[in-house]
């Protein structure tokens, strides 16, 4: 199952750096895949394919977040714990690619080498406590937040028989969000590696604050224009690459 979960397009034989990529709520694989193609040799980049969409489109979606994160702590450390890795994530990806780092250090006393979050606050921040509670919401109320939210193609949220397809992998990641409850003890470190923080200066605001307390390592916060899915803009992605490439470099 790893060989699915793990979406590779671009094998660099001699890269010295995993990217792994973790997607925002709905999201797939592909996106970040593409970018193993404009990242330099010495990255090779992994992006997480979750249950319910693209290679794995017939399996049920997850709507349980532990047994998820457990599943991946296993998957990325069988795959990765000899070799070097960073974690990219986005949205939903950001809180789940922390989840991983710090189940990895707490279980097998590994981290990624770096992480670059973008597009949300941390599960301890007081700012979460205003996001709806996704699982409550009907159907309709849901399609009326991801008109608000952007980033669905209005052709998608107008047909009702791709709707119909891509909701219940959606609305199972929205459901997953409501579920990111970590609480840091306070005055302990819980992961060490650097934090690349990004965000769109159009996005809602998030708590960069919250997360330079999760780690004793490095934190830095870069704006990019746009808004919540500002990393899709090619000049962002450009920039994002760029930017990525230096900090593994």
């Amino acid at each position: 199952m790893a060989d699915k979960l793990f979406n590779c397009r671009f094998a660099r034989e001699f890269a010295n750096v995993n990217l792994i990529c973790f997607p925002w709520a709905g999201g797939g694989s592909n996106f970040y895949a593409l970018w193993g193609k404009d990242l330099p040799d010495f990255i090779e980049v992994h992006a997480i394919t979750l249950p319910g969409r693209e290679s794995r489109f017939k399996e049920p979606c997850l709507k349980e977040l532990n047994p998820l994160v457990d599943d991946l702590v296993e998957k990325i450390y069988n795959k990765f714990c000899k070799k070097k890795f960073a974690f990219f994530g986005h949205s939903l990806g950001s809180l789940l690619s922390f989840e991983v780092a710090r189940k990895l250090k707490n279980k097998y006393n590994i981290e990624p080498l770096k992480m670059f979050i973008s597009g949300a606050s941390p599960s301890h921040s007081s700012y979460r406590k205003q996001d709806p509670k996704f699982g409550k919401m009907t159907d309709a109320e849901f399609k009326i937040f991801l008109e608000k939210l952007g980033g669905t193609p209005k052709e998608i949220l107008d047909n009702d028989e791709i709707m119909e397809l891509y909701l219940p992998a959606l609305k199972a990641d929205y459901c997953l969000l409501d579920q990111f409850d970590f609480q840091p003890e306070p005055g302990k470190v819980v992961v060490s590696c650097p934090i690349q923080m990004y965000d769109g200066d159009h996005d809602k605001k998030h708590d960069d604050d919250a997360w330079k307390e999760l780690t004793s390592g490095t934190f830095s916060l870069q704006f990019l224009p746009g808004g919540h899915f500002f990393l899709k803009e090619k000049s962002n992605i450009d920039y994002l690459l760029d930017s990525i490439s230096k900090n593994l470099a």
